[in-house]
């Protein structure tokens, strides 16, 4: 599984994702992406468009970096829903601010996979997932259609110049 975009795309979401918050301590976007497939099995995620989460969608909740409001699920499930002819499916992203490649912490590891089911119900012949960014690295886990279980995907490249090849396992 391998999840690509252009190095436009790249940098509009690394950008928006470094913006500060009144009060969130990170960022947190949402990435449309459409399937690549090869005999009939899903090799590839194209992402096509990001969504930047308002600044009056986050919660004040000290106990985490940033938590979204009821404004931003609902952007986020109106997105997929109007995916849906297309076929696109509906990331999460975020950035950890550490170098090297990023994993989910606890935190998003107990709360971001909960989201994947109503992503998947509300656009059921998409592939949907998690993407998280580091400074110099990046990372994805993504459910295919009717899939229970995320495919880390084994690369995150950034096409375009210079072309970036993130791989699992690896610091760069």
């Amino acid at each position: 599984m391998e999840i690509r975009l252009t190095t436009t795309l790249y940098n509009e979401i690394m950008e928006d994702l470094q913006r500060t918050h009144p009060y969130a301590f990170e960022r947190i976007g949402f990435v449309m992406g459409r399937m690549g497939t090869l005999d009939g099995e899903v090799r590839a995620i194209l992402l096509t468009r990001y969504l930047p989460v308002p600044d009056g969608h986050y919660l004040e909740d000290p106990s985490v970096g940033a938590r979204l409001g009821p404004e931003a699920m609902t952007a986020a499930m109106q997105a997929v829903y109007h995916g849906r002819a297309t076929k696109e499916g509906i990331f999460h992203i975020h950035l950890h601010l550490r170098r090297g490649e990023p994993g989910m912490s606890a935190t998003d590891r107990a709360e971001i996979p909960a989201l994947i089911p109503g992503f998947q119900a509300m656009g059921r012949e998409a592939a949907h997932g998690i993407i998280i960014l580091s400074p110099d690295h990046g990372t994805g886990w993504v459910w295919t259609p009717c899939s229970g279980e995320p495919v880390h995907a084994e690369t995150l490249s950034v096409i375009g110049a210079p072309i970036q090849v993130f791989r699992k396992g690896t610091s760069k």
